[in-house]
């Protein structure tokens, strides 16, 4: 086995493994069991995995979501648009208006939170 590979074993069984890149108008999460709070200062959101939960404060310009087991509570701009993809995804969202949304497989929820 190779270094790599255990060390990608060793992160995941300490339960958090992957990446997270940003930029001036996209943030990007991909791994597993990953616990974070990032100010979204107006950039679009894209998450990527299994297990993550992941707050987003300020007003962020959209969400896309694919992957199990991820919660995600957002604040949206308004006509932002909300796209979910997979199995047991939970998006709890924040705005002054409806996002535009997509929601596609199983047991996957959007809620919007009361101010």
């Amino acid at each position: 086995m190779t270094l790599i590979a255990l060390a990608i074993l060793a992160a995941v069984a300490q339960g958090q493994v992957g990446t997270s890149s940003r930029d001036a108008d996209k943030i990007e999460i991909s791994g597993v069991g990953q616990t974070s709070t990032i100010a979204c200062e107006g950039r679009s959101v894209q998450v990527d995995g299994a297990g993550n939960v992941l707050t987003f404060t300020g007003e962020c310009a959209g969400l896309e979501l694919a992957g199990t087991d991820n919660q995600v509570t957002i604040d949206l701009k308004p006509n932002a648009r909300i796209v979910v993809e997979g199995t047991s995804q939970t998006v709890r969202w924040r705005s002054s208006a409806q996002p535009r949304q997509s929601i596609q497989g199983v047991d996957n929820q959007v809620i919007r939170l009361q101010d």
